[in-house]
This record gives C-alpha cells, structure tokens and sequence, in this order.
C-alpha cells in the first residue's frame, strides 16, 4: 500500500461530537472501544469483508459492494468485522443534506436513526470510481472540486433514494420544508444540542432559547424537517441510550435509567416498554453482547 493509500483507524481519544465535516477516506476495520457520533450524514463502501456495527442496543451489518448511508449522530460503534482490506468513508455536512430536499420517505428514514444500505450491488464500478475521486479532490482542498464533490454526492443520494422507492416506507413525497442556510443552520444546532444535553433535564424552552427561538417555532420548524416533535427526538435520544447500555454493559437497570437522563425508574420503564415492546430486563436478555 502506497502512502496515498494509508487508511484511518478510530481514534478512541477523539473528543465526542468533533465534527468531520465534508470528508472522503479510506479506514482500516478495527473494533472501536466506544461509540462515535458527530453530526455528519456518513456513507460506507466495503470493497470485501463486512462491518458490524451497534446502533441503538441492535447489530447491524454492512455487506460489500453495497453503498450504505446514516446519520452518524446516532451513536454508532463497530463490534466485529471480517476482514482487513480498507473501506471508504464519506461524510456529508448535515446542513448541506437538509437543503438537498431529498424525499421526504428517504431523508426522515435516515433522520430517524435507520441505516441505508442499497438494495443490490449492482453498480460497483461506478461507486468505487466515484469515491475515489472525491477522495482526490476533498485531499485537494479547492473551493471549486469541493463544490462538484457535493454536487455528485447530493446525485448519489438521489439515486439511492431511487433505488430504495420500491422498498416499506419509503414514498415520492419531499420534505415537507425546503430549507435554506438559515433554517438548516437551525435545525442542525437544535439537533446537535438535544444529542449533547439529552442526559440533564432540559425541555423544549431549554432547546429553542439555545438557537435564538421561541418554543413554539423551534417545535414547528424541527417537525416539518424531521417528521417528529423535539419531545419525541429528545424521549428517542434517551431510549437509544438505555438500549446501548442494556446490550453492551452489565450496568444496573435503574442506573441506565438515570444516566440516561430519566427522572425516575417508572417513567423509564413505561417510556422503554411503549417505545421497545418489551421491558428493559426482557430487552437486555434478547440483545446483550457476549
């Protein structure tokens, strides 16, 4: 391997919500000691072998030749893989994804926490060739190659979005707001403050006065972007918390209720059940790592 072609590995000191901004690399599969998260949509494309990662308390795993997208503030930590051959990584600024105004079933499917993986590999050629060109240009650091590689990036999602119409919830219909710098600047901050104060006992209030809103529009603002209320993002941060400590930790139920930024062990408890389907006893027994 040529020093052009040295791969990344998970830097386990890296300072949480660092964002990456708009990247293309190449990383080496190694397993990561803790999640990372940072306010990024991120793309995967494994040339053999696979990942597994540990979103939300559940494995998921990438398969090669198949692109893969998520929004990489849901924490998200790779528990196995097979495999040494570096894969490409992309990450796409979350405020340039919200002015693309991809399909609505599309674009609140990743916001909502799921991961994307294309339904086939057909294709591959084109995909390895587009990633290593925007590895070249993003390497090159110029305003106008800069400028295409978001160009090319917002297409690929497109077609993504195409070729996962046919698929269970996803339909033709757009964000219900297209949004500017302005509102996307917003929302962007709205979501990465809920993400970094989920744990304490903030509100709504606490949430729009942090961006300059009022209540009431922050709330409508968020909705018509993400498909749900801040109340329901910030019950859903605090759930996946409680999922991912269930399945990787040995960490009493009534601790992670409260690290998880709950008030008390009964609201956790009816929140998980309602949210889960299970309780969060019955939730560690189908799911906890070995």
């Amino acid at each position: 391997m040529s020093d052009h072609e040295v791969a990344h590995v998970f830097d386990d000191q890296r300072r949480a919500f660092t964002p990456y901004g708009l990247t293309c690399v190449r990383w080496r599969p190694s397993l990561m000691h803790r999640p990372d998260h940072h306010n990024e949509i991120e793309l995967n494309l494994l040339r053999s072998g696979s990942l597994t990662y540990l979103l939300r308390g559940r494995r998921v795993t990438i398969q090669p030749g198949r692109l893969v997208a998520f929004w990489a503030l849901v924490p998200h930590q790779i528990v196995e893989f097979e495999g040494d051959s570096p894969y490409y990584v992309a990450t796409i600024p979350l405020s340039s994804f919200l002015q693309w105004n991809l399909p609505g079933g599309f674009a609140n499917r990743i916001l909502g926490g799921e991961v994307i993986q294309a339904p086939e590999s057909t294709g591959e050629s084109y995909d390895f060739g587009l990633f290593e060109r925007w590895l070249h240009d993003v390497e090159a650091d110029m305003p106008e190659r800069l400028d295409i590689v978001l160009l090319e990036l917002e297409a690929r999602m497109r077609r993504l979005a195409l070729s996962c119409a046919a698929e269970p919830g996803l339909t033709p219909e757009h964000l219900r707001l297209p949004l500017d710098a302005h509102h996307s600047s917003k929302v962007e901050r709205m979501a990465g403050y809920v993400a970094t104060h989920y744990r304490q006992p903030i509100q709504v209030k606490d949430i729009g006065k942090a961006v300059g809103l009022h209540p009431d529009y922050a709330t409508a603002l968020f909705r018509k972007t993400f498909g749900m209320t801040l109340s329901e993002y910030l019950l859903d941060h605090r759930i996946s918390h409680a999922q991912r400590m269930l399945t990787a930790t040995h960490t009493q139920i009534t601790t992670i209720a409260y690290e998880a930024g709950f008030n008390s062990i009964s609201r956790f408890n009816a929140a998980f059940k309602k949210a889960c389907g299970v309780t969060p006893r019955q939730y560690r027994k189908q799911h906890q790592l070995n």
